[in-house]
């Protein structure tokens, strides 16, 4: 016969109530008593009847999962998309939450999100990389929870988990200036609302470094290989090229480097490049890319228990979480070389 709450609550001598806020991961179960209940639930091997608690609750058990739409395959957009849904898959299944996914842009609108939201077809909703104001109030009429992914959006109103760009920018910039390059150039991604934070990030490091912020080095791409190449190009026809560039994601940076091995250039003999993503295989690339690694899943993670909490109405933290990169220095940026090198 298969275990019940109330089997789970008699062998830990706690109440029936006790024991269900533990299995939702509620916080008002504290975490020693809820990894406890836990623990004897898998021991029991205890299944919730989530068709039960769904008549009970008025809830389907269900969170849906919007993604942006991308054409180009393994684009860094695409393994972005993957390693965020492992994170929320983590948090979903401890969760015992199914997930429900669709696609949309701000361009192309599907449907999908449409009808999730007049079907009621979800308790929550995670969108991830596409955001608008249209989509934000139809979610809010209906008083459907929702949590923003790596969504740079001006409502702070509005529950989001993203990236700290700017530190992310800060940080792999301030690593070249702290290697002796003086002159850092910059890669952004055009029309793009995270770029202004990274720009930040970028002059902020020059600054403490006083050193001039000289507009020429500034060039912008639309986040792929092609416009990373191009970008490069841009700044390598300067007449005296930065001695390093910062490049706002791993994508764009692989391009960069093939444009200064075109040009007859090398990496990082001549110019440094620093990415941000933490895309994987890049410790494999020539020069291996040193990069501001994103914890992509960690977003997943923390953005689905804010959902959680949102939904059991019991979310008493901050409307915008940003989490923190890391830098990972590998080759490319010029700190195992030589160094009496002349920068």
């Amino acid at each position: 016969m298969r275990a019940t709450i109330k089997d789970i609550a008699k062998v830990l001598n706690l109440s029936p109530s006790t024991v269900s806020r533990a299995l939702r991961d509620c916080s008002s179960v504290s975490k020693k008593t809820r990894e406890k209940i836990l623990h004897i639930a898998q021991s029991m091997d205890y299944q919730p009847n989530l068709t039960a608690r769904g008549l009970v609750s008025g809830r389907t058990q269900n969170i849906g999962v919007i993604l942006s739409i991308e054409t180009r395959d393994y684009s860094s957009l695409q393994i972005f998309n993957s390693i965020v849904v492992n994170g929320i898959f983590e948090v979903a299944d401890a969760a015992n939450y199914n997930l429900t996914f669709a696609k949309e842009s701000k361009k192309h609108q599907t449907g999908a999100l449409q009808r999730i939201i007049d079907n009621r077809d979800a308790d929550g909703v995670l969108i991830v990389n596409v955001v608008s104001e249209d989509i934000l109030a139809k979610l809010t009429i209906k008083n459907i929870p929702v949590v923003l992914i790596d969504n740079h959006f001006d409502n702070l109103q509005s529950y989001a988990v993203n990236n700290n760009d700017r530190l992310g920018a800060y940080l792999g910039t301030k690593h070249l200036l702290s290697l002796g390059y003086e002159s850092i150039g910059f890669i952004g991604i055009s029309e793009h609302a995270f770029n202004r934070e990274c720009e930040m990030g970028y002059f902020q490091a020059l600054l403490e470094s006083e050193i001039r912020t000289d507009p020429n080095f500034l060039a912008k791409g639309n986040g792929d290989l092609g416009s990373g190449y191009d970008a490069m190009i841009k700044l390598l026809k300067i007449n005296r090229p930065p001695r390093g560039v910062f490049v706002v994601n791993d994508e764009m940076a692989i391009g960069s480097i093939k444009a200064i091995k075109d040009y007859g250039l090398s990496v990082p003999e001549d110019i440094a490049i620093v990415g941000m993503d933490g895309m994987p295989f890049m410790e494999y690339f020539d020069p291996p890319l040193t990069t501001v690694k994103i914890e992509v899943a960690e977003l997943g993670r923390t953005a689905l228990q804010m959902l959680l909490g949102l939904i059991e109405d019991n979310y008493s933290g901050n409307h915008q979480i940003a989490i923190s990169p890391r830098l990972i220095i590998r080759k490319s940026c010029g700190y195992y070389i030589n160094s009496t090198l002349t920068k």
